[in-house]
């Protein structure tokens, strides 16, 4: 083995040792130092303000276990068909737990594989001629290896078992991926909606209250400032987003609009795992007024939460 060989195994041993470390701190201490380097000021859990506070708390001390159903990219399927119907649910073509197991010759042209217990672990095939199958799988079995709780310390995703889906390509008449309306809904009622477009090649946003009208206000990224027309279904997917967060202190549903239809996306429980940057920034206290936590009963000593409700509704 070469000297570059031997560096290289070094610097990767070294890293693995350093990842297996930082596995054993506790999530508390993670998100304290996260927040603190996004922020440049210590977290506040014990009277959290910000929205961002309230998503830490949320990610550390409420976990119902349906939390884990909402943020499972298959089971949340069986949530939407009950909650909402299954009519605004994406074709799905297959389900599988290894990348091996999936038979690309029995899938349509078009499509996306998505891992389940993640963000981003998604693949967009457009024509299946041009999918390199092997790569495809060495990097879905990649993902099947670690949660992405790994990475945020969302808890949502700690226990969830680790699938492969695969749905319809969903295209709309105009772009390449059909625009994306995330509802933030507050104990139960949509309140603000985020139009995002164009995702595939340059993202741009901008956000709504539910009369159609500019917020003085964006989140992470400025608003474009284009012309958006209200989606014809908007209505439809207002009552969609209602129903799906009832009984949730803050969830955010994604839905998009394909040629006039609604169809479900995912829902979102901690928008940037509690990171979000508000513009202006005093912004991230209006939300946070607007976040209610969960009731006091479930709180321990000294103000700390206990344990979380055990009922199969949050």
């Amino acid at each position: 083995m070469g000297l570059r060989s031997v560096g290289w195994l070094a610097k990767e041993l070294a890293r693995r040792a350093r990842r297996r470390l930082w596995d054993c701190v506790p999530d508390r201490v993670v998100l304290a130092s996260r927040y603190r380097e996004t922020f440049g000021r210590p977290l506040n859990l014990r009277d959290p303000r910000t929205f961002n506070e309230k998503l830490c708390w949320l990610m550390l001390y409420y976990r119902p276990p349906l939390v884990i159903t909402v943020a499972d990219k298959y089971a949340v399927r069986s949530y939407v068909a009950e909650r909402a119907g299954p009519g605004i649910l994406n074709e799905l073509y297959g389900v599988w737990d290894r990348a091996a197991d999936i038979d690309f010759d029995a899938l349509p042209d078009a499509f996306v594989l998505k891992v389940n217990w993640g963000w981003r672990m998604n693949i967009f095939c457009r024509r299946k001629a041009d999918l390199d199958v092997p790569g495809t799988r060495a990097r879905l079995t990649e993902w099947l290896r670690r949660s992405y709780y790994w990475t945020t310390r969302e808890w949502c995703y700690k226990n969830i078992k680790p699938r492969i889906i695969c749905e319809r390509l969903l295209i709309d008449s105009t772009l390449i991926t059909p625009t994306e309306y995330g509802f933030h809904c507050f104990a139960g009622e949509p309140r603000f909606v985020r139009a995002s477009r164009d995702r595939a090649t340059r993202l741009t946003t901008d956000t709504f209250d539910l009369k159609w009208q500019t917020t003085p206000f964006s989140v992470n990224r400025p608003d474009c400032g284009r012309v958006v027309a209200r989606p014809g279904n908007f209505d439809e997917m207002v009552e969609c987003a209602r129903r799906l967060s009832a009984g949730w202190p803050f969830i955010r549903v994604d839905l998009y609009e394909v040629d006039g239809r609604t169809v479900f996306s995912e829902l979102t429980l901690y928008p940037a795992a509690g990171m979000s940057h508000f513009i202006p920034e005093e912004y991230d206290r209006y939300w946070g007024d607007a976040l209610q936590l969960p009731r006091s009963e479930w709180w321990g000593w000294r103000g700390w939460p206990h344990g979380a409700p055990t009922s199969s509704s949050p």
